[in-house]
């Protein structure tokens, strides 16, 4: 007689149950909820160093320009509200030459200054904005001057409403606040070096002031006779 032997069955797989995929799922929301924010602050804070390493090297080219090219160059920062017409702040800012320019003939010519623009404007990143505050941004106080250019209804910030301050860097590596014009030449100031610092930042949708300035900010100091500069980020 010949015995056959039965070969055992395979165990039968098991799949997970609804209870056990629900579970997993609402573990996976909640781990996502939880990095979110971090996530979000990682995010801003490298948009901010970027804005503000930008910035810094724009500082640079202004004053590579000056050197260079033997005129003064200008670094204006354009100081306009928010996409909903509100809250005011400085949001891109443009390097020019200042050229001086001769208008009429004889005894009826006169000499002004005229703007060359040596980049195109630079819009900082959403959100992030240069602080109008007077004692975080010194280097901008005041009520700023109207941006307007030549045969144009609109200023060289494209916005209708702007109005600017501006450093101003010489050939000799100095470096200056710029005044009302006066005769067509603008008035220069020389800021002490603890006014002459500008301070980014995250926009918040209220006024910053040194109160509730965020924990991530990127200040650029320039030194005002020797046009060097520095930057200070603590909270990166």
């Amino acid at each position: 007689m010949i015995h056959t032997s039965s070969s055992p069955r395979p165990p039968a797989s098991r799949a997970f149950s609804l209870i056990e995929m629900l579970v997993v799922v609402t573990i996976i929301v909640l781990l996502l909820a939880f990095s979110a924010p971090a996530l979000s602050r990682t995010l801003m804070a490298s948009k901010l160093a970027s804005a503000g390493e930008s910035l810094f090297g724009a500082i640079s080219e202004a004053q590579q320009i000056a050197y260079a090219s033997n005129v003064p160059v200008e670094l204006r920062f354009f100081k306009v509200p928010d996409a909903f017409g509100a809250n005011p702040a400085y949001r891109s800012y443009q390097i020019f030459k200042i050229i001086q320019v001769t208008e009429g003939t004889g005894a009826a010519a006169n000499v002004k200054e005229s703007l060359e623009p040596a980049n195109n404007l630079v819009n900082l990143p959403e959100s992030v904005i240069i602080v109008a505050d007077d004692t975080l941004s010194p280097a901008l106080k005041g009520d700023g001057l109207p941006d307007s250019k030549e045969g144009s209804s609109v200023g060289y910030s494209g916005v209708q409403t702007a109005v600017y301050n501006a450093w101003r860097f010489m050939p000799d590596g100095s470096c200056r606040k710029v005044g009302q014009a006066t005769g067509g030449f603008a008035t220069l100031e020389y800021q002490t070096l603890t006014e002459s610092f500008i301070t980014l930042t995250i926009e918040s949708g209220q006024a910053i002031t040194m109160q509730n300035l965020p924990k991530n900010f990127f200040t650029i100091q320039v030194d005002p006779f020797t046009g060097k500069a520095r930057s200070y980020k603590p909270g990166f």
